[in-house]
This record gives C-alpha cells, structure tokens and sequence, in this order.
C-alpha cells in the first residue's frame, strides 16, 4: 500500500500542489540487512537508531539517546 502511494505521488503532486508544504521531502529507504537513522537535537544531542534485519524480522535498537 505504501508503495502505491509513493508511486502514486508525483502525479498527485501535479494535480495538486497546494497540500504538500514547501520544503517537504519523502525518503525512501530499502536496505537489505540494516539501516541506521539519526535525529537531531539540541547541542548536537542526536538520537541514533538502528534497524536490523534478523529471522522474524526487522529489530530496532537505540544505539544512543
């Protein structure tokens, strides 16, 4: 489903390009054993996750807070 909409975006981006907010950016991610997010914080305080792929599934670690 997701990916439909993501497929699905440009052209509904075209047909109406009011709703989507200036500097908005959809990122797509497809990693195969393991993907790393950071997010920002004050004073350079950033909050690291990592996600895994293990037998049953994808595992999502804190790496650091």
């Amino acid at each position: 489903m997701r990916d439909a909409a993501v497929r699905e975006s440009p052209a509904r981006v075209e047909r109406e390009p009011d709703p989507v907010a200036s500097g908005w950016t959809l990122h797509s991610v497809r990693p195969h054993t393991a993907v790393e997010f950071r997010q920002g914080g004050g004073r350079r305080n950033h909050t690291r996750l990592n996600y895994r792929v293990t037998e049953p599934g994808w595992v999502r670690e804190l790496l650091w807070r």
